[in-house]
């Protein structure tokens, strides 16, 4: 499809996009920053000059660290909310003690809130149709799970409602081809770092987002701010700042170039992120994977944002230019410092815990996209077979490890 074409079907609500998998995208600069609303504010994300929308009833499909830290706020702010999870200990220790999420300081910490919740295992899911319609549902589970979870809530929905990825990876095409590109919306976790460290247990390990660093960013497909966008965002912003971005698919590759260039590093090492970070080895990595994916995503057509308080062009020359990954290095250090020493990101938890991990949707996706369009991504392609090797039981995570990458 010409670019010329993609950008007539963005500018028209009643189109829907292309994959962006599979074609070339040029977004839609973007236009307006509704205010701010920090966590507990007052101050609300709606446009004045619009029909308000209202989302009174939600479910969240996947109730860990990020699912069920949205969950907790959203319950505490009194919104209407169903927990949908397949760990049974996991959702028999919420209905019986609520969602405890401590912050960096405790219960004193960022994002700390303790809630009662409504939380119903997946085979308990059929019972909601005897009850009034969902005007939103989140798809919080991991990428591999999310045809499923749309397949599965999607009977529940209202005529009105929509679901929103709230996932790591780029998964809305995916939603989208089962529930409709009309009803489907994204949102980019941007600044929040939370582990579930025991059932009804969470741990946030980063501080709230704020104008600079927002903690969600949420959007349309066909990149035009809506009032359900501006509703979801603020509903969202109980939990952390939130906006609405008319640039989702830049704002995805943005948080995929974060996820590909830590995830993957912390899974093959066995590092938490401060001690990734202070490595210089696995450091260098790092800003080799961050680097090519930012030139794949641009090779793609994509207006990338900023996110995760690296400046993209430095990191883009990183790879290549001296003073640009000095300065590059400068600015992980700080991030490291702003986070708690035992941080680690998903799939460091899940190789931790024996579990599957998102490498296919994240450094795997790197890879498969920077072959279509000609960037070397020879470092994604390695740490995704290295963690393939290690899930397959293979290898056991290591720092030793990194040389096999690098060399």
């Amino acid at each position: 499809m010409a670019n010329g074409t993609w950008r007539s079907c963005a500018a028209n609500s009643r189109q829907r996009p292309p994959s962006w998998a599979r074609r070339r995208a040029l977004s839609i600069s973007e236009a307006r920053r509704p205010p701010l609303r920090a966590a507990g504010g007052a101050l609300r994300v709606f446009n004045r000059s619009r029909k308000e929308q209202r989302m009174t009833r939600i479910c969240i499909v996947g109730a860990g660290a990020v699912g069920g830290y949205v969950g907790a706020h959203l319950a505490r702010a009194g919104v209407d909310t169903t927990l949908v999870d397949a760990w049974p200990e996991h959702v028999e220790a919420m209905r019986r003690e609520g969602l405890n999420v401590s912050g960096m300081n405790g219960m004193d910490g960022a994002g700390a809130v303790q809630a009662k919740v409504r939380a119903l295992h997946v085979g308990e899911v059929a019972q909601l149709a005897r009850e009034a319609a969902f005007d939103v549902a989140f798809i919080a589970v991991k990428s591999y799970d999310t045809a499923w979870a749309t397949q599965l809530i999607l009977p529940l929905l209202a005529p009105t409602g929509c679901v929103v990825s709230l996932q790591n990876g780029i998964n809305e095409d995916s939603i989208a081809a089962i529930a409709g590109w009309e009803r489907t919306l994204g949102c980019s976790v941007s600044a929040l770092a939370a582990e579930l460290v025991a059932p009804a247990r969470i741990v946030r390990n980063s501080p709230l987002g704020d104008e600079k660093k927002w903690g969600m960013r949420v959007g349309e497909l066909h990149g035009r701010v809506t009032p359900r966008a501006e509703a979801i965002s603020a509903l969202l912003a109980h939990g952390d700042t939130s906006r609405v971005t008319t640039n989702l698919w830049g704002e995805r590759w943005s948080k995929l170039t974060i996820n590909a260039m830590r995830n993957g590093v912390c899974a093959l090492t066995g590092l938490s992120g401060k001690q990734r970070d202070m490595n210089e080895v696995a450091r260098e990595l790092t800003i080799r994977l961050g680097s090519s994916s930012i030139r794949v995503g641009r090779a793609l057509g994509l207006a990338l944002e900023p996110v995760g308080g690296l400046d993209l062009d430095l990191l883009a020359r990183a790879e290549e230019d001296a003073a640009a990954r000095e300065a590059i290095t400068r600015m992980i250090l700080e991030v490291a410092n702003s986070r708690s020493d035992g941080q680690r990101p998903s799939m460091g938890q899940d190789i931790q815990k024996g579990r599957r991990t998102e490498t296919e949707y994240i450094n795997g996706l790197v890879a498969r996209r920077g072959e279509e369009v000609g960037v070397d991504v020879r470092y994604h392609r390695r740490v995704n077979e290295i963690i393939g090797r290690i899930e397959r039981g293979e290898l056991v995570p290591s720092p030793d490890l990194l040389a096999e990458v690098m060399g």
